[in-house]
């Protein structure tokens, strides 16, 4: 499971900080979070992973429907620092050109104009 420890619309994007909980509530407070982020009306929304070092299918699975809203809008979901392991679980449910990785939160900010890839960056 993950919980949302921090979140912040900055000038460019949205921003959701990822870590580790065992509480069932932990997914509905992604889901809140995802939710809000979608609605922020931001360019870009940008998910820190760095603190997972795992990820629950139900947070996979939350993380690819906000993909698709977003997606619906030409608004990318860039996931930042992601480890392997939440990397393979996340390639299950989204194709390799829909999920756009950033290797730190810095080389995504940094970005004017993010674009889906199979590529370690978007």
């Amino acid at each position: 499971l993950s919980m949302v420890i921090f979140h912040e619309a900055l000038p460019d994007g949205y921003l959701l900080v990822l870590a580790p909980d065992a509480a069932a509530l932990a997914e509905d407070e992604l889901a809140d979070h995802l939710d809000r982020a979608c609605r922020s009306g931001k360019s870009a929304v940008l998910v820190d992973c760095r603190l997972l070092e795992t990820v629950s299918a139900t947070a996979v699975w939350l993380l690819w429907a906000c993909y698709r809203r977003l997606h619906r809008r030409r608004v990318p979901l860039v996931l930042c620092s992601v480890s392997k392991r939440v990397e393979r679980a996340l390639r299950q449910a989204f194709r390799s050109t829909d999920l756009c990785l950033a290797s730190s939160l810095g080389e995504a900010t940094g970005l004017r104009e993010f674009r889906p890839g199979p590529v370690s960056f978007c």
